[in-house]
């Protein structure tokens, strides 16, 4: 049958075989049929019975409005990657599920052209981890397009208003977000005058926030709570062997999330019993041992959990394709499993990094030395560490000094206290 000419429900029939053949489960199937449902009315109601791209371009209007993929909620992401679906299964008989990747952002005109030479000129010059440069990227672009939108086509005609009037759009619920979208602001509104793009400096209209980093605690688990998130693990099938391996790698060594999907076989050595790589987030080499309860659980996924693969990342999605898992995958497996361990998550962050928290959270109660921890931590400074610190509440209460009994006459002196 051509693919190009099927109904919606038999192109949607066709559709649910082809998930069903590469063991999706059920719930991800109706996740689809959810998505669809819509679109069926909606085709019911203007009598279109072949489906096409166009529909369903129409349709996702009629249902979100006129908009970009980018600025949706990550509910409304899925929703659209689920339509778009179909046309990809429509021209080639297969899709690759799950979200849609965001498209590069584009600095076009002479402003994003000035753009683009800014944010070279900060990765050449502070040598910016991706993550720094990905929030340049996407601060300046939303920049761009809200002058775009005002058809302010050259720097030279970027005033104080427009730089005041995008700043009360920024989300004041994300101090954080809020906090680096000033600095990259300001920075670039500086960058412009020193090149000689405007006549006028104006980073100094760009307000100070005052927001100040790392004001919370981490969160962390207690020893005892750790035992029965562990102990909520499944090790008997294998996702339950895969993320039991993985969650030892953050309780155990601190690793981080980014770190722990991007761990390659390369970065084992069984001989010397050591992981080596490059944390992602620092670019800073690591080496650590590999704990006998570590190896154990690691060997028992590898062995009898992972699915035959020729990916050269460990750990992989249980489901055909059988892909290398993402960051996020780690952060929905650790909320999945303290949910079920019926932990008390109230006021405490609850993904993969409060593990981590966790892990540094115990050396500092086993009274280990602060670089010590650092070094594990793979922090670049101990100032890094020092953050730990504040949970410590035990050798807090050590450091606590007598407070002196106030003298009688300070209460007589001129101005004090009279019975």
């Amino acid at each position: 049958m051509d693919l190009k000419k099927q109904t919606i429900d038999e192109l949607t029939e066709d559709f649910l075989l082809y998930l069903r053949s590469i063991k999706r489960s059920e719930g991800t199937i109706r996740r689809y049929l959810t998505a669809w449902e819509r679109l069926k009315a909606y085709m019911a109601l203007h009598k279109h019975k072949i489906y096409t791209p166009k529909i369903g371009e129409a349709f996702l209007i009629s249902e979100l409005g006129t908009y970009r993929y980018e600025d949706l909620p990550l509910s409304k992401q899925n929703y659209v990657s689920k339509i778009e679906a179909l046309v990809d299964f429509q021209n080639t008989g297969k899709v690759l599920l799950g979200m849609r990747k965001k498209t590069p952002k584009e600095f076009n005109g002479a402003i994003g052209k000035a753009m683009q030479v800014f944010i070279d000129f900060r990765k050449r010059n502070y040598c910016l981890s991706p993550v720094t440069i990905n929030n340049y990227e996407i601060y300046l672009h939303s920049f761009l397009c809200f002058l775009n939108d005002r058809r302010i086509g050259s720097a030279n005609r970027i005033n104080h208003a427009e730089y005041l009037q995008f700043i009360t759009q920024l989300d004041t619920s994300k101090p954080a977000a809020r906090h680096v979208a000033l600095y990259i602001l300001r920075n670039f509104a500086l960058f412009l005058y020193q090149n000689g793009l405007v006549a006028k400096d104006y980073s100094g209209v760009i307000p100070s926030d005052n927001y100040k980093q790392q004001s919370r605690l981490p969160s962390t688990f207690t020893k005892d709570e750790i035992e029965l998130f562990l102990g909520a693990i499944d090790r008997g099938n294998p996702k339950g062997k895969r993320d039991y391996a993985m969650f030892l790698l953050a309780l155990k060594l601190g690793l981080r999330a980014s770190d722990i999907a991007n761990l390659k076989f390369e970065n084992i050595s069984w001989i010397t019993n050591e992981f080596n790589f490059e944390q992602k987030k620092t670019a800073k080499p690591i080496t650590l041992p590999i704990l006998p309860e570590v190896g154990n659980a690691l060997i028992d996924y590898l062995k009898y959990g992972r699915p035959q693969s020729f990916e050269k990342h460990c750990f992989l999605q249980v489901v055909y394709p059988y892909n290398r898992i993402a960051s996020h995958d780690l952060g929905n497996a650790v909320q999945f499993y303290l949910k079920r361990a019926g932990i008390n998550l109230q006021n405490r962050k609850h993904g993969p990094h409060a593990l981590r928290h966790s892990f540094a959270s115990h050396l500092l109660q086993e009274s280990t030395p602060l670089p010590v921890i650092s070094e594990a931590l793979g922090h670049t400074s101990s100032n890094s560490t020092m953050f730990y610190l504040r949970i410590d509440t035990s050798a807090l209460k050590e450091c606590s000094l007598d407070v002196p009994p106030v003298p009688f006459s300070f209460y007589e002196q001129k101005g004090g206290y009279h019975a």
